[in-house]
């Protein structure tokens, strides 16, 4: 069963620091044995390149960015109204 990512298995963390140490290695033939792809391995050899061993870390797969969520400003006026309206007696609802 392949893997979409590293799960940090040691092996194949060597194996991404011994090419970007510019060292030839069967990239392909290490990628079958470990069930990861080649885009996967240049991916994380990039990183490696970038950050060294902590760009082989998981990363965090949520959104950077919701652009579907309530802006704060208009969560904080809601929030707001309702406290104002149960301040003057009025059932301010759900």
């Amino acid at each position: 069963m392949g893997r979409t990512g590293f799960e940090m298995d040691p092996a194949l963390v060597a194996a991404v620091a011994r090419v970007a140490a510019g060292e030839k290695i069967n990239v392909s033939g290490v990628c079958r044995e470990h069930g990861v792809s080649r885009a996967v391995f240049y991916r994380k050899l990039d990183r490696f390149r970038e950050h060294g061993s902590a760009g082989l870390a998981p990363r965090s797969r949520a959104p950077r960015t919701r652009p579907t969520s309530t802006p704060a400003h208009v969560g904080e006026a809601v929030v707001r109204a309702r406290k104002e309206l149960a301040d003057q007696g009025w059932d301010h609802g759900a």
